[in-house]
């Protein structure tokens, strides 16, 4: 099943280092995860099991001995080999079906990785988001320590009141118990992310959203896409017209031929044995079953292929919103380090305590913000690119 690795990454349009990382993890879940181990051996049962029952049936060979009354007459001897088949045709639209049967395997266990790397990749930019906060939380902590440090010196000496002190640390307590929250988010996280690794310990260090690159039209985009889901019903459709077809073709005679030998005192019969069955009752109704199932198929499939390409328009739009906002935020928020200069200004005098306060929860809250549209962006692009069914 390697060999349809590649599938998972064709619809990459522009890959960061975060995202060459998302594929490492995804390798590794990929041959640890215990579900698609099993996945991949029942696949390839079924897939064997698709050509079961493609021969002919198996040869009859009757042999009996038959005691005569009155004894004089004497005994019988019965022997008889006898092949039957079915009509050409059928051989030829069961092989069809087998070869379309393991095809829709293969595409029902791409789209079970699939699936499975969707959970993969919402865990792991659920991850990132925490790193992101963190590392946000951390920056902003480092410059509250300092203050709190440098006007613990002033309450000792008395130039402040504990007042004033108390609303440093305060700030810093709540920003302390906030990135806390956020490390047990992380190792939650971590811990089921693991868990689809077969339990073994994936180390995500990512603390960066990738930038993506959506295709300029999404018709055209999407017109090249071969998802498995709608394989999977295509192929089902496929399956149905070759067994109506197949259904047709039984309702020609089955034959058999073989050779039969009867012996009884001085005198032996022997020669070919031929035949048919003629279908009149058994079978009625299957080649009617199967033009109403598969019309219904078709519809199946129709609504499928609908329902794909609206959810990933909706998708591809809010992905498209979500940059727009992004980029709105990091236009500010990358133009300078506010802390830095907040932290100069009060330590010019510029601003009181509850200014720099007030302004670096601001401050906080924006890059909190900025972290959320990059999360949302990620999952909606994930989406995009690897629907499940």
């Amino acid at each position: 099943m390697k060999k349809y690795r590649w599938i998972f990454y064709l619809c990459l349009f522009s890959v960061s280092l975060s995202a060459q990382d998302l594929q490492s993890v995804w390798s590794n879940v990929e041959s640890n995860n215990l579900t698609l181990k099993a996945a991949r051996q029942q696949a390839e049962a079924a897939r064997i099991g698709t050509r079961v029952g493609l021969a002919p049936d198996n040869p009859e060979v009757e042999f009996a001995y038959l005691w005569g009354s009155p004894d004089a007459i004497g005994n019988r001897i019965d022997f008889s080999v006898k092949q039957s088949f079915y009509f050409p045709t059928t051989y030829v639209y069961q092989g069809r079906i087998a070869r379309l049967q393991s095809q829709h395997i293969d595409f029902a266990y791409q789209n079970q990785c699939r699936e499975m790397f969707l959970s993969v990749a919402n865990i792991y930019y659920d991850i990132v988001y925490q790193n992101v906060r963190i590392k946000d939380m951390e920056h902003c902590l480092q410059y509250l320590s300092d203050i709190s440090a440098a006007y613990k010196q002033k309450l000792e000496t008395g130039t402040i009141n504990v007042f004033e002190y108390n609303k440093v640390k305060l700030a810093e307590l709540n920003l302390q118990q906030e990135k806390s929250h956020a490390e047990a988010e992380r190792t939650s996280l971590l811990l089921q992310l693991r868990q689809l690794n077969g339990d073994i310990e994936v180390n995500v260090a990512v603390a960066q959203f990738p930038e993506w690159t959506l295709p300029a039209d999404f018709d055209t985009w999407y017109a090249s896409l071969q998802l498995p889901a709608l394989s999977m019903v295509d192929k089902e459709a496929e399956i149905n017209q070759q067994q109506t077809k197949l259904a047709k073709s039984m309702w020609a005679p089955q034959f058999f031929a073989g050779y039969m030998r009867e012996q009884v005192p001085y005198e032996t019969f022997q020669g070919v044995k031929v035949g048919l069955t003629i279908p009149l009752w058994r079978d009625a109704n299957t080649v009617k079953q199967m033009k109403l199932q598969n019309s219904a198929v078709q519809l199946l499939a129709a609504d499928e292929r609908f329902k794909t390409y609206s959810r990933l328009k909706s998708h591809y739009v809010m992905v498209q919103s979500l940059q727009q906002q992004i980029a709105d935020y990091a236009a500010l928020l990358s133009s300078v380090d506010a802390l830095a200069l907040l932290r100069q200004a009060l330590d010019a005098g510029q601003i009181s305590l509850v200014d720099y306060l007030f302004e670096s929860s601001i401050y906080h809250e924006s890059h909190e913000r900025f972290a959320e549209l990059e999360h949302d962006a990620a999952m909606e692009y994930v989406e995009l690119l690897f629907f499940p069914k």
